[in-house]
């Protein structure tokens, strides 16, 4: 960016825009911890300047300056997922939202609310709670995670299996178009507010969002269930997801994770050597008691045991800190997955047998966001600097994807270091329909460039594969700690 510009912006946004290359810098990574090594041959990471606007009037400003000028625009809230989405590949504006987070109206007769987008979920439902309502579903990260955020990625979570994606829960939503303008968007205007969904900042930025919310529920239960094998957590998730008073949450560990909570203080002994289901039920007082009838059938039907109300509840306060387990190691690297449901037993046994291969001390979590799907975490620790080590373990990482498209599976969100994959994520024709809306909304690519879409030269499928594939055969010279050995 020229200096005229950027003296421009500095001119217009005053403290609230910056060059400084130490506040910058801030903004070249979000949660994962790519060694630059990885990162400089793939994208130029670093903003030329970060601005924070109060208001869709400044957003549309600055994306008005950009769009004259073509020059990259990336917007960033939370920054709360691992594959770049919110971080520039071409330098440009960064545009952070995080300020405008003000609650605008809640309607406690129609059970809907206005917000803007940078309003975190943990918020958003404290201040529904106070009011006798609820969100109908939120992010596990819901503590750092936005509104506007969880929108523009694949938004399933905590409440999906009975109430859907976050999508079909927004009503209308506020949006900056890559041209400059500010669009109304809805269920039926044209574009539709759908095409947000999964766009991960593609197509605008979002400024505000109307919601669909809930009654506060009277009543909540938590049952924790354990089983000896794979395949009986998977009978019990079945049924339970089949339900037609629907478990507001169900959350799955394996022995791997369970064994690692119990050793950081989170689970007890008995729960580390089992496959656990939390079931989270709310609702009426009825509901709830009807739930655990459920709970307690369908437990009985997949042979298993129950771990008891204390022990649920203590893992139901834990619903937000699932990355508690990177105490253990200095990080963390794993496949975040979207897996059918009746695949689960079959990835986590192929799973087992990578781990008796590599001794990698893997470990598996998940949520039940849909009737027929799971959204599944498997990690193991790793260490960022450890150079060599680091890059044979993201060769790893690679195979547990594979593993997990041999079983159904795709990559929960693209961004950046998912896009070698991105043909597995949607049939032919669906990524052709999601590349003319690109083109239509923004045909000079300036909104997030470099994401979603196609691949850089260097995690092209064919040469990411080979090259990843060599790695994962060579002998692991980063043993790290495993947890297995702790």
């Amino acid at each position: 960016m020229d200096a005229q510009t950027v003296a421009s912006v500095k001119q217009m946004f005053g403290e609230r825009a910056t060059d400084d290359l130490f506040e910058r810098g801030f903004y070249e990574r979000d949660l994962a911890p790519v060694p630059d090594f990885l990162v400089k041959p793939v994208a130029k990471t670093l903003p030329d300047i970060v601005v924070r606007p109060k208001t869709t009037e400044e957003v549309a400003s600055i994306v008005t300056l950009a769009a004259a000028k073509q020059l990259p625009v990336t917007t960033r809230a939370g920054g709360s997922t691992v594959y770049f989405n919110t971080v520039c590949t071409r330098q440009g504006i960064l545009v952070d939202i995080n300020g405008m987070d003000n609650i605008l109206a809640i309607d406690q007769a129609s059970k809907t609310v206005r917000v803007e987008a940078g309003l975190t979920w943990w918020r958003l439902e404290r201040a529904l709670n106070r009011v006798g309502l609820a969100a109908c579903s939120y992010p596990s990260s819901a503590q750092a995670a936005t509104v506007g955020g969880w929108l523009v990625m694949m938004g399933y979570g905590l409440g999906s299996l009975p109430y859907g994606p976050v999508a079909e829960q927004v009503l209308a939503a506020q949006v900056v178009l890559p041209d400059g303008s500010v669009r109304q968007l809805s269920q039926t205007s044209e574009p539709p507010v759908a095409w947000l969904a999964a766009s991960e900042g593609t197509l605008g930025i979002v400024t505000e969002v109307e919601l669909k919310v809930r009654s506060q529920p009277e009543s909540e239960w938590h049952g924790l269930a354990e089983f000896q094998n794979a395949e009986q957590m998977q009978d019990f998730i079945e049924q339970a997801a089949a339900l037609a008073n629907k478990p507001f949450n169900l959350h799955f560990s394996d022995p791997g994770c369970n064994s690692l909570r119990q050793r950081l203080g989170m689970a007890d002994q008995r729960a580390a050597l089992a496959y656990t289901v939390a079931f989270d039920a709310d609702g009426t007082k009825a509901q709830t008691a009807a739930a655990r009838l459920d709970y307690e059938r369908c437990l009985h039907q997949a042979d298993g045991g129950d771990l008891g109300e204390e022990e649920a509840g203590h893992e139901w306060q834990h619903r937000f800190f699932s990355l508690v387990l990177k105490r253990e190691g200095p990080s963390l690297l794993g496949a975040e997955l979207w897996l059918p449901i009746k695949k689960l037993a079959d990835y986590l046994a192929e799973v087992a047998v990578f781990e008796t291969r590599k001794q990698l001390g893997l470990k598996s979590y998940g949520h039940i966001v849909a009737p027929g799907h799971a959204m599944v975490m498997t990690m193991f620790n790793a260490d960022e600097r450890d150079t060599i080590g680091y890059l044979q373990g993201l060769a790893l990482v690679k195979k547990l994807h594979d593993i997990g498209a041999r079983h159904g599976g795709q990559p929960y969100g693209i961004g950046l270091w998912n896009t070698p994959y991105v043909k597995r994520c949607q049939p032919p024709a669906e990524l052709a329909a999601l590349k003319k809306r690109k083109q239509l909304l923004d045909p000079n690519n300036i909104m997030n460039p470099g994401k979603r879409y196609e691949p850089p030269l260097l995690l092209q499928p064919a040469l990411f594969g080979l090259g990843m594939d060599l790695l994962a055969a060579t002998t692991m010279v980063y043993q790290g700690r495993r947890g297995n050995k702790s």
